[in-house]
């Protein structure tokens, strides 16, 4: 009988064979288990990066320099794709301590960011936390096989902003220069003058820091960095091309300026109603035209060697002939890890008190002597930077004894989120030609910034700075950090800009600044009693 079991065979006519079978469900229950733990990762991830994923929507959509940011992700999802054969050949191996503690520092700075509202860290944390989820899982191998894919993603948040800042300036004087030039060269009368006004005999043209090019110039990098990746093979190629996307935005910027001056010329009226739009969106095709035409041309001078060394990755790939590998109980490990960090950072998003803090008097009964200075109470038509999403603020212009005039402007904001941030497009302006300085209080110092501001073809010169939880921060970077720590610390977000400017008499033109700083110095004690 014993015999007769044994000698059973294992297959039944008409059935298939029972290790078939098994092998069969055993990858059906390995998928669901892969969807399953896709799922309990990726709901908690999603959760946690809501804000600032619907902060990036709305910038995407409401900032015309920011709406390539629709593709970055997709084009990012698609240079993975394309690695996707070589990295089914990589072995997992999850990296516990570097990719957790990588994990758990991105994870505190998205965390802290979102309670901030200041978009810029938090969504550079957010592709930091992707990157610490490849380490952690599936080891450096992977990471580093994936660095241009979620490097690549920079493109799509306001990160870049502070790369280009200092570039707005520069570039809106040499759109105007060369602008000038084209249109001289086409025999169009036209003057230039106070550096970026554009007189022409029928209009005059005002190249604002929005015409500056900066902001096209990412868009045209956002679209050549993976062009080159995708279609060229030669180190040098894709450098050129690269360099050529450069060369073409600043190009394409003059020639959309220079084409406004012509239309403006030949009678147009409309210059800053649809066809405005319409025509800087076709200079913007026509320069992604000359990029796509310069990979051609690049892609047929290269020489294409048939015995070209392997890339890395493909030398990884013959390397390893044993196929993908990973280790099951480390990977559930460092799954686990990953979901408890993603899930505790998540409910305290969502369980954090974010308290408010008002003001500790209101700003209307702000004195209206201070020392020598005394209320003036003509109208404040100085007004050069308007944060409208403030909560209070106050504008009012002070007279001293020898006739010297100064206007001062205080916002303060209860809570900062994306479009109502103390450091964000409203301020912006203030810091294009800022130099920081030293205001002296006392026996100690202040910080603040010289800048000078441009209003009806008049400089102004103008100091300010900001107030966040009672201490003075000049730089930009310097501001958002103070509001993080804020947030994380105390829950709250709120702040203030103060700004002192004063058109400069003709009898003092060697200090432009004097009577600036002079009168910020003597209300910075006076702040510290009303902003908190």
């Amino acid at each position: 009988m014993e015999n007769s079991l044994l000698d059973l065979p294992e297959t039944v006519p008409g059935s298939k064979p029972l290790h078939v079978v098994a092998r069969a469900k055993a990858d059906v229950l390995r998928r669901y288990s892969v969807l399953l733990r896709a799922a309990g990762l990726g709901i908690p991830l999603m959760l946690l990066s809501a804000p600032i994923l619907g902060d990036l929507w709305n910038l995407w959509w409401n900032r015309y320099g920011f709406s390539h940011g629709f593709l970055v992700p997709l084009v990012s999802l698609y240079l993975v794709w394309l690695q996707w054969p070589a990295l089914r050949q990589i072995p997992i191996e999850p990296a516990f301590v570097p990719g957790m503690v990588w994990l758990v520092v991105s994870t505190v700075l998205l965390l802290a960011s979102e309670i901030a509202g200041v978009m810029t860290t938090g969504s550079l944390a957010l592709i930091l936390l992707l990157a610490g989820l490849v380490w952690l899982l599936c080891g450096y191998a992977y990471l580093r096989a994936l660095a241009f894919p979620l490097a690549y993603l920079i493109f799509m948040t306001p990160v870049l902003d502070g790369l280009t800042e200092p570039l707005v300036w520069p570039f809106q004087l040499l759109t105007a220069n060369m602008s000038v030039a084209i249109l001289q060269a086409l025999g169009i009368p036209v003057l230039l003058e106070h550096s970026t006004s554009i007189i022409l005999p029928t209009v005059t043209l005002e190249v604002v820091r929005e015409c500056s090019g900066a902001g096209l110039l990412i868009a045209v990098l956002a679209i050549g960095l993976p062009l080159a990746s995708l279609t060229l093979e030669a180190w040098w190629s894709r450098i050129t091309l690269v360099l050529s996307s450069v060369v073409i935005a600043i190009v394409a910027n003059w020639v959309r300026v220079a084409v406004m001056g012509i239309y403006a010329q030949a009678g147009g009226k409309d210059l800053h109603g649809p066809y405005h739009i319409l025509q800087g969106l076709f200079v913007d095709w026509v320069a992604f035209g000359f990029l796509f035409v310069g990979a051609w041309l690049l892609g047929k001078v290269e020489k294409v060697e048939p015995a070209a060394p392997l890339p890395s990755l493909q030398r990884e790939e013959k390397r390893r002939v044993s196929g993908p590998a990973s280790h099951g109980r480390a990977l559930n490990r460092a799954w686990w890890m990953a979901c408890v960090t993603i899930a505790t950072a998540t409910l305290a998003l969502y369980s954090l008190d974010r308290g408010t803090s008002g003001l500790k008097q209101e700003l209307a009964t702000f004195p209206t002597v201070i020392g020598d200075w005394v209320i003036d109470y003509q109208p404040n038509d100085e007004s050069l930077v308007v944060l409208p999403d403030a909560d209070e603020s106050i504008a009012r212009t002070y007279r001293a004894p020898d006739g010297r005039r100064v206007n001062l402007y205080v916002a303060y904001t209860k809570t900062q989120r994306q479009g109502k941030e103390l450091v964000g497009m409203g301020t912006a302006p203030l810091h294009e030609k800022a130099n920081a300085t030293a205001l002296r209080v006392g026996e100690g110092s202040v910080p603040a910034n010289r800048t000078v501001l441009e209003k009806s073809r008049r400089s102004i010169p103008a100091v300010f700075w900001y107030h966040i939880n009672g201490r003075s921060y000049a730089g930009r970077t310097q501001a958002k950090l103070a509001t993080i720590e804020q947030a994380f610390l105390r829950g709250r977000t709120d702040g203030a800009l103060v700004l002192v400017s004063a058109e400069p008499r003709k009898d003092q033109r060697d200090d432009r600044w004097k009577a600036q700083e002079e009168f910020a110095a003597a209300i910075v004690p006076l702040m510290r009693e009303y902003l908190p």
